[in-house]
C-alpha cells in the first residue's frame, strides 16, 4: 500500500488569525518560549526522579514564567 508524500496536516498548528487579527509569535517570543519549554522540561525529569518535589516543582514553574514570560506556557503539556 502507497502512502501520499505531501503533508499530512490538515491546517495550521497555530493559527495566524485569531479573530480576524494577524497571532504571528515574534523570534523574541519563540526565542523565550522553547527556553521555557526546555527548563521546564529539566524540571518535570527531575521531579520524576524525586530529586525535586510538587512544591520545589510549582516554584521553578512560577520563576520560569516571570523569567521567560512564555506566550503558550502550561498550553502545551
Amino acid at each position: 500500500m502507497e502512502t501520499g508524500r505531501g503533508n499530512i496536516v490538515l491546517m495550521p498548528a497555530i493559527s495566524r488569525h485569531v479573530l480576524g487579527k494577524e497571532a504571528a509569535m515574534t523570534k523574541e517570543q519563540f526565542d523565550r518560549e522553547k527556553k521555557y519549554q526546555a527548563a521546564l522540561a529539566v524540571a518535570r525529569k527531575m521531579l520524576e526522579k524525586e530529586i525535586i518535589n510538587e512544591d520545589d516543582f510549582l516554584r521553578i514553574e512560577a520563576k520560569l514564567r516571570e523569567k521567560f514570560r512564555p506566550i503558550l506556557g502550561g498550553f502545551l503539556f
